[in-house]
């Protein structure tokens, strides 16, 4: 009995020290249920109170830190195993003409702020190489390809999906809500474009 006594004026001593129950109970062997029974109606200072906050908030920020060290060394190791991946897929196909023009088309045309892959040209020609290049290299099938137009204003009765839809082989149902950018021309200027 006496040494449940001595346990628990450790516990309040620790709990004045601004210790968590967690802390205390590496410091004290007792079941965390006693401990709460012991520490409910416990009072603090409102000094104490303030020292057990900013430990509290000390044990958020270190396990803040540690959690993003933790992911940054994780993102480095998938980076890592990609760029490995990677490297040996292009060995693979680096001397294919069609893996090069791809890649040199989408240097010049492809999004490379983002995490999507995206090409961007107006010639439906060029988009069908890009086309032939997916669904060689990644390999994405065409029919899961999205595709979404971008039209000036006095295009919009022109029915473009349509004509792309035939000119590149995806379906309208794969195309996204087309965007019609505005323009100072209420006519087009090159009638057949």
């Amino acid at each position: 009995m006496v040494s449940k006594v001595r346990e628990r004026e450790r516990a309040e001593l620790l709990r004045r020290k601004g210790f968590t129950y967690n802390e205390i109970l590496k410091e004290v062997q007792v079941a965390k249920s006693t401990l709460s029974e012991w520490l409910r109606d416990f009072p603090l200072t409102t000094q104490e109170k303030s020292i057990l906050r900013k430990r509290k908030d000390a044990n958020i920020s270190r396990g803040r830190i540690r959690a993003a060290s933790v992911n940054h060394s994780n993102r480095l190791e998938r980076d890592r195993l990609l760029f490995q991946e990677a490297k040996k897929e292009f060995e693979a196909f680096v001397n294919d003409p069609l893996f090069q023009l791809g890649v040199g088309l989408y240097w010049a045309e492809g999004a490379k702020r983002n995490k999507t892959f995206a090409f961007i040209n107006s010639d439906s020609d060029m988009v069908n190489v890009m086309l032939q290049w997916i669904e060689r290299f990644f390999p994405i099938p065409r029919k899961n390809v999205s595709v979404r137009l971008f039209a000036h204003k006095p295009y919009r009765e022109e029915g473009c999906e349509e004509m792309w839809s035939k000119e590149i082989g995806v379906s309208l149902k794969n195309f996204k809500k087309t965007i019609y950018k505005p323009t100072g021309h209420s006519v087009k200027k090159r009638p057949s474009y």
